[in-house]
């Protein structure tokens, strides 16, 4: 793979670890061991693109903690942990997991498995795949399309959107109220 400037994203090269089913695990065993980057000079920039591509597997990780944009597709499983204000974009691949502190912006689309951790007002988007999972902080917005199970747990308040999804699973996990109704497919943890 090559890399390219800070005019286009920078391309890297896939790992050769192998990603455990169980996407939520996954994101946690990374948090708690410290992520890899495919790069292997200690990760991506803040506000530098990073892309994984080809391969099979590829885990990648903000040097700077904080501010990266990051980017999987076209391989087998990926997984990305950042601090808080990232982006990570995965597509086309079997499994995808991601760690992510508050001010997120994590989207999955056309994998077979999604799942993953943020902190306060993630932006969690998660279409075309079997299976989603995520729990997210407080002020968060989930969205499910096109998903046959999406499971989420919210950790304060949080709005979640089911559109033709065979399961959604949402649970108020910081609420003494379970989840409310809002119509039109949305479920919130805490007022509509």
């Amino acid at each position: 793979m090559q890399a390219r400037s800070s005019q286009g994203p920078r391309r890297l090269s896939p790992g050769a670890t192998t990603i455990a089913a169980v996407a939520a695990a996954v994101a946690v065993a990374l948090v708690a061991g410290g992520a890899l980057s495919c790069r292997g000079n200690g990760g991506c920039f803040r506000g530098e693109l990073c892309e994984c591509t080809g391969g099979n597997d590829c885990y990648m990780g903000c040097a700077d903690g904080d501010g990266c944009q990051l980017s999987c597709h076209s391989m087998v499983h990926c997984g990305a942990v950042c601090g808080d204000g990232c982006g990570h974009t995965c597509f086309d691949m079997n499994d995808c997991t991601s760690s992510c502190g508050d001010d997120c912006g994590l989207t999955c689309h056309n994998v077979v498995s999604c799942g993953a951790i943020c902190g306060d007002r993630c932006n969690y988007q998660c279409t075309d795949a079997d299976r989603c999972g995520v729990r997210a902080g407080n002020g968060s917005t989930i969205s499910c399309t096109s998903i046959t199970t999406c499971a989420v747990e919210c950790l304060g308040r949080c709005h979640v959107t089911c559109a033709d999804v065979g399961t959604c699973d949402v649970k108020c996990l910081d609420q003494a109220a379970p989840p409310s109704s809002c119509g039109d497919g949305m479920t919130a943890c805490g007022p509509c």
